[in-house]
Formats: structure tokens, C-alpha cells, sequence
């Protein structure tokens, strides 16, 4: 990842937003970043878009997500990379692979993901509609309210 990530402006800080899960969504393309984020926020969750830029642990480490949206196929540091990153992070941080090359990489990346010891990893093929971000994040919530992703 070559250039620094930029985490949306009007997304609200860490641990704001009364107890409310915060969404780290990554993928190298700024418009589908900042539209995956909007989508968590209007489905009533915190959400930071982060573009192509910082490592996976640095953006973690800064921003302590509940939960991640990530792309599988990012230049330098792909979403595969990025698994072993999180897991050995917080295991706990529930998952959301994002591609639109096709079914088989997101097996491979659900597979990897649970490989690494993450809990919670779930997949959605791009263009990702509404109802994926609605399921993912019920998921999400369910598996928190359960004590499985304690916030960070």
C-alpha cells in the first residue's frame, strides 16, 4: 500500500457514538470505501473508510474496529495478507471479504480467515448490495451481544 489511507471526514471517532459497533472498511478504491461506509451508517452503525494507503495494522491499531469490511484484491497488501494481520490483532474482529473477481476467492479468503483462528469471517461478491452489509452486521451484532467480539 503505497499511499496514506484516508478515513472518512465526517466519520465519528473510535468509541463515540453510544456503544454503537464501528465498521473499519478497506478497499483500495476510495468511492466504494466511502459508499460501503455510508451504507453502515445508514444502517445505524460507526463507520471509517479507509482507501489504499496504510497497513492493515497500523489502520487496526489506530482505529480499533468491532468489525472489518475488507477487499481481497488490494495492490501491495491484499486482503489475504490483511487476514493473518487481524487475527493475529483480535481474533475476535469479525470479518466481511468483499470481491468482485468471483465465488472461488471468496472461499479461499473465508477458508484462510478461519485458518488464522478469526471468529466470525463471512464473504459477499461486489458489486455488495444493501441486504450484504444488513446480514453481515446483524451477524456481527448477534455474535457481540453473545460475548464472541466483546468491544475493543
Amino acid at each position: 500500500m503505497t499511499q496514506p489511507a484516508q478515513p472518512s471526514a465526517n466519520a465519528p471517532g473510535p468509541r463515540d457514538g453510544a456503544g454503537k459497533p464501528l465498521v473499519l472498511v478497506v478497499d483500495d478504491r476510495k468511492d466504494v470505501a466511502t459508499t460501503l461506509a455510508a451504507m453502515c451508517r445508514a444502517l445505524g452503525f460507526r463507520a471509517v473508510a479507509a482507501s489504499d494507503g496504510e497497513p492493515i495494522r497500523v489502520l487496526l491499531d489506530r482505529v480499533r474496529p468491532d468489525c472489518l469490511i475488507l477487499d481481497i484484491m488490494m495492490p501491495d497488501e491484499d486482503g489475504y495478507e490483511a487476514l493473518k494481520e487481524v487475527a493475529a490483532f483480535d481474533p475476535r474482529i469479525a470479518v466481511l471479504l468483499v470481491t468482485g473477481h468471483g465465488e472461488t476467492w471468496l472461499r479461499m479468503g473465508v477458508t484462510l480467515g478461519r485458518a488464522q483462528g478469526l471468529q466470525l469471517v463471512l464473504a459477499a461478491a461486489k458489486p455488495v448490495r444493501t441486504d450484504d452489509i444488513r446480514q453481515f452486521l446483524a451477524i456481527v451484532t448477534t455474535h457481540r451481544d453473545a460475548g464472541g467480539n466483546d468491544p475493543v
